[in-house]
């Protein structure tokens, strides 16, 4: 094998399919062949051709190491190809939530920031909802912008806006460049509880009930009809006296 003698002509190929190869042997022999195929002056052309797609839609090598890339690292790249998405055309980006939240974009990165400023262009140019737009909405349209411009979701503020440039959709707009590292599309952002204070109860106030008059009966002051017993002959002799 040119570059390194140590290895077996077949190398570069894929498993043996009459003789058993381990784990640890095939990860050597990959990474030896990949060395020699750093060193290789025509490592480029390699890889397309290895890249290149059939008629029937398959790999031209789908086995071995061509290019300096393994088969697996070959098959994931054509998968992305195939579900890459289209951008969309320049219509899909006039809502003036996804203008607002576009430029705000190009000054700002914050989530928070970010809504702060949609909302305040949407009230300049008298467009959208009245109250502007929240955290939320700025993070799902920072999402669709994503989206729209046919990028994945983990790219970059920065090459999200220069896509957007190129598209002719921050015409006017001078962009604050960042670290390189800020996401386009941030992470889940926790929204702070709106604080509710307690709702003081009423004090409930004694119903006040009209008392009844307590009435009280003396001796010989209620009427004895014909056959009735008094109340006087109910009570003890020796009590009648002394009272």
């Amino acid at each position: 094998m040119a570059g390194d003698t140590r290895l077996p002509v077949g190398a570069h190929h894929g498993p043996d399919a009459f003789e058993a190869e381990g784990q640890r042997e095939r990860l050597e022999r990959e990474a030896a062949a990949i060395a020699v195929c750093v060193a290789c002056p025509v490592m480029v052309q390699c890889d397309a051709y290895a890249s290149s797609v059939t008629v029937d839609g398959k790999l031209a090598e789908p086995d071995g190491v061509w290019g300096g890339r393994r088969s697996l690292e070959r098959h994931r790249a054509l998968v992305k190809r195939r579900v890459a998405t289209v951008a969309a055309p320049r219509a899909a980006f006039g809502t003036a939530q996804k203008r607002a939240v576009l430029a705000a974009l190009a000054v700002v990165w914050e989530p928070f920031q970010v809504a702060r400023e949609a909302s305040r262009l949407l009230a300049v140019w008298g467009e959208g909802p009245a109250g502007g737009v929240d955290v939320r909405t700025a993070n799902w349209q920072r999402s669709q912008l994503v989206r729209l411009l046919g990028l994945p979701k983990d790219v970059t503020r920065m090459r999200a806006l220069a896509v957007a440039r190129e598209r002719g959709l921050l015409e006017g707009v001078v962009v604050v460049a960042d670290d390189g590292t800020v996401p386009a599309v941030p992470p889940p952002t926790k929204v702070p509880p709106v604080a509710v204070l307690p709702v003081p109860r009423p004090r409930r106030t004694p119903t006040s009930r009209p008392r009844r008059p307590q009435v009280r009966v003396m001796p010989g002051q209620v009427p004895v009809l014909p056959g009735q017993l008094s109340f006087e002959s109910l009570i003890p002799s020796n009590l009648g006296a002394a009272a």
